[in-house]
């Protein structure tokens, strides 16, 4: 069943502020830009906070990415960090001169591959850029946020992979979450752990304990360090490859795993798909938890979208799967709901 079918030309809630050529649109790959042994994937592990300048510098330059329009409550605006922010503090690292030839995963390696390339699987999955299915993902939750219970639940957020969101790059979602909800825990994962510092955990502090008073601020300056290593603590940060994060997860019983997991633009891989399906089906609590993936219907080159999804899901007749959110486009998307049957 479908819950909501918008348009391209008319969204009737949400109004999303990003310049066109900061959205991603995740849909053309080509196999050539995407070798790497897979031997030499990222193995998985917690990324532990235990200082503020482990993340951040002293200012951010910020902007718009999402605000609701709702009529019958204040806009809600989501900030993002700017990506010419995040380049201006590698270039400004000296540490990174001499890692660049030695650790192909630098954050300067990454930022020089995302030049002309959106996904180096192994390397670099998109992290930095923020794609179509997340704000997609973050206005079905702001269109359902009183019809959905949030209070009190454990949420993951897993993004890209072969490099959780599953992999949460901008991590949009979970921080929309963050923003609106009181009394929940939202963790987090990438592939990269350079994503998580550059990107996933300034944008997590500029929409909640940094949040600007007003819209038109466009930069903010790192103050009240104490509030701001709090509210990373408050989640968990995982980067690394989809293999081997069950395990990390340490999740030895049903009443430890996760409420719902939210994930946007990872089914565009074959390979990868039976992974994140694995983390969904041990990490996901029985029997109410739920997982909302927003993606394409189809991703051309690499074979992955919704349909392959949808078949391994039946085949393995543990979840129910239903559209809830349609949006047409030149390559149409969708939010899938997944519910144990």
């Amino acid at each position: 069943s479908t819950d909501l079918d918008l348009s391209e030309e008319i969204v009737p809630c949400v109004e999303a502020h990003v310049q066109e050529n900061n959205v991603s649109q995740l849909s053309h790959f080509n196999d050539n830009d995407l070798t790497l042994d897979e031997n030499s994937y990222i193995p998985a592990s917690e990324l532990v906070i235990t200082s503020l300048p482990f993340v951040l510098p002293s200012r951010l330059v910020i902007e718009h990415v999402f605000k609701s329009i709702m009529d019958d409550k204040e806009p809600i605006v989501l900030y993002r960090r700017c990506l010419s922010d995040v380049k201006f503090q590698i270039a400004q690292n000296d540490e990174l001169e001499g890692e660049v030839n030695k650790n192909s995963h630098s954050s300067a390696k990454i930022l020089e591959l995302t030049v002309d390339i959106d996904v180096v699987h192994g390397i670099y999955e998109g992290g930095l850029k923020t794609w179509e299915c997340s704000l997609d993902l973050v206005e079905y939750l702001s269109i359902k946020s009183k019809e959905i219970n949030f209070s009190g639940k454990k949420i993951l957020e897993v993004y890209v992979d072969d490099p959780i969101r599953l992999g949460c790059g901008s991590a949009l979602p979970g921080i929309y979450l963050l923003s609106t909800q009181h009394s929940i825990c939202v963790d987090f994962q990438d592939y990269n752990e350079h994503v998580l510092k550059l990107v996933t955990m300034p944008n997590i502090l500029i929409n909640t304990v940094l949040r600007p008073q007003t819209d038109d601020i466009s930069e903010i300056d790192i103050v009240e360090e104490i509030n701001c290593l709090n509210q990373l603590k408050n989640s968990k940060f995982f980067k690394g490859d989809w293999n081997g994060l069950t395990d990390l997860l340490n999740l030895h019983s049903n009443q430890e795993k996760y409420d719902i997991i939210l994930s946007s633009e990872t089914i565009y891989n074959l390979n990868s798909i039976p992974k994140l399906y694995n983390v969904i089906k041990h990490a996901l609590k029985y029997p109410n938890g739920v997982a909302y993936i927003a993606a394409k219907t189809i991703y051309f080159g690499v074979g992955g979208g919704i349909l392959s999804f949808c078949q391994l899901i039946e085949q393995d007749h543990v979840f129910e799967v239903n559209v809830v959110y349609t949006k047409t486009a030149h390559v149409r998307r969708e939010i899938l709901k997944l519910s144990f049957l």
